[in-house]
């Protein structure tokens, strides 16, 4: 079965937009999915124009943040196919999260039926191949009952809004931006706490050390373990790796969000260069020994450190050609440049 046609025009245009100098910002894509669990039941309420949200005031995403997103993107490759990036792992995370706050889980064919009709009826918002963009899918799911009591919900929204972004850092990614990152005085998750799911409060925590860490010249802040306040957990939004002489290393904690593009990268150092990988404790003064350091996820696949600070102390790495080999690997995957032998590209029917 076709799929319906949304725009009446001479073979397969895109939108007039300058894809090569987009940043890292919304933009409203005509359509959205949408799905909704009632009475125990998931039923799909398909594409919608409208981009704002009509909730209950009383729903608990607003009071009690009872609320998870994802963060995933999809790029149109070499053969002119458009191909998201393991988007199964997404929908097990997002159903993991789901569970952990007490709510419905997405099952995982409605998360991806989401996805890919939100991205096949925008079809001519998909950067073209070489344009050095993407399409950034924001799948986000939140209670909306009508209630005051501190419980769980038993209505549940299931959303996904799409736009077309350029690199998450000014400049993108390359020998010759590197990022500085300030340690925050601040806790990002408690030690037994949302930290290892997608919730938004735990964004929200993060504002006020981002701010500071920006307002002091860095790019973001980095995160230490709020149980002892020595080991290194994330930087931003973002995981941190690190390679110490041969093997590539990245933190162990359960306040650390298992993302997907560090899977990816942890799993291509070892089965496709055969590096040493190591997930452990890394205390900060360890930063002494590293060879090289990064941070990396959806938005900005890798990007690589040049200084990180605390107060008197600061450690400075140089560019290592071992992140630029990961970086266009993924990327040479997620876009058909390359073959994709772990099956990780999923293609968008459109």
């Amino acid at each position: 079965m076709s799929k319906p046609r949304y725009y009446f025009n001479e073979g397969n245009t895109k939108a007039d937009l300058d894809f090569t100098n987009l940043g890292f910002d919304y933009f409203p894509c005509p359509y959205r999915f949408e799905a909704i669990y009632e009475y125990g039941v998931w039923r799909a309420r398909g594409l919608v124009e409208n981009n704002q949200l009509e909730l209950p005031e009383g729903s608990q995403c607003v009071h009690y943040g009872q609320q998870l997103f994802e963060g995933m993107k999809a790029n149109t490759g070499k053969d002119g196919n458009v191909y998201a990036f393991r988007p199964y792992e997404n929908a097990k995370r997002m159903a993991e999260g789901a569970r952990y706050l007490q709510g419905a889980a997405v099952p995982e064919e409605l998360f991806v039926l989401g996805i890919e009709e939100a991205i096949a009826a925008n079809l001519p918002f998909v950067p073209p191949y070489g344009s050095g963009a993407a399409m950034y899918m924001r799948p986000f799911w939140m209670g909306i009952d009508d209630n005051i009591g501190v419980k769980p919900a038993r209505k549940y929204l299931y959303r996904v809004f799409v736009c077309p972004v350029g690199p998450y850092f000014k400049g993108g990614f390359g020998k010759d931006v590197g990022q500085q990152f300030m340690v925050g005085a601040y806790d990002r998750a408690a030690p037994l706490g949302t930290g290892h799911i997608k919730a938004g409060g735990n964004y929200a925590s993060s504002f006020k050390p981002g701010c500071e860490a920006k307002a002091a010249g860095f790019a973001e802040a980095l995160y230490l373990d709020p149980t002892n306040r020595r080991y290194i957990e994330e930087i931003g939004a973002a995981n941190f790796l690190g390679f110490k002489g041969d093997t590539l290393i990245t933190p162990d904690s359960h306040t650390v969000l298992p993302s997907i593009t560090r899977d990816s990268l942890m799993f291509l150092a070892h089965k496709m260069f055969d590096w040493p990988t190591e997930c452990r404790k890394i205390p900060l003064e360890e930063l002494a020994e590293l060879d090289a350091a990064a941070c990396c996820g959806t938005a900005a696949v890798i990007t690589w450190i040049k200084r990180i600070v605390d107060g008197t102390q600061e450690w400075t790495f140089e560019f290592d050609e071992r992140w630029q080999k990961l970086y266009d690997t993924l990327i040479g995957i997620q876009n058909g440049d390359l073959e994709d032998p772990f099956h990780w590209r999923h293609e968008i029917p459109t």
